[in-house]
């Protein structure tokens, strides 16, 4: 798992192996954060397929799957498929910080075991 969140994470997670479309996702994302001026509020989380769902909940606090609240419902304010890889963007308060995990579809299936709908589409 890469957790980025400044000019020195984005630099090192490009660096690692990863797939071109998480490579792609990471550029936009860490572009448009700091184009708003909001990459002080951003972090990208990218879960990877060995990854487990502890790793994230260790590093963030709370099931990247549910977010940041116990109700059991999934929370994130949008998300979209890209391929395989899917984006999900958790916003935490009204101070504009986000977290946009990208993450496997299947590794969410088999972490999540229920489906979502990405832009209208079963994962």
């Amino acid at each position: 798992m890469h957790l980025i969140y400044d000019d020195a994470t984005l630099t090192a997670a490009l660096a690692a192996t990863c797939d071109e479309t998480s490579r792609t996702l990471i550029e936009r994302i860490a572009h448009d954060a700091k184009a708003s001026d909001l990459w002080e509020l951003t972090c990208i989380v990218l879960i990877e397929h060995n990854d487990i769902a502890q790793d994230f909940e260790e590093a963030l606090g709370f099931d990247p799957a549910l977010g940041p609240l116990e109700d059991g419902e999934p929370y994130w304010s949008w998300d979209e498929r890209h391929g395989e890889m899917l984006e999900l963007l958790i916003t935490a308060g009204n101070e504009g910080y986000a977290w946009f995990v990208l993450v496997p579809v299947a590794w969410f299936a088999a972490h999540r075991g229920n489906k979502i709908h990405a832009q209208g589409k079963e994962v």
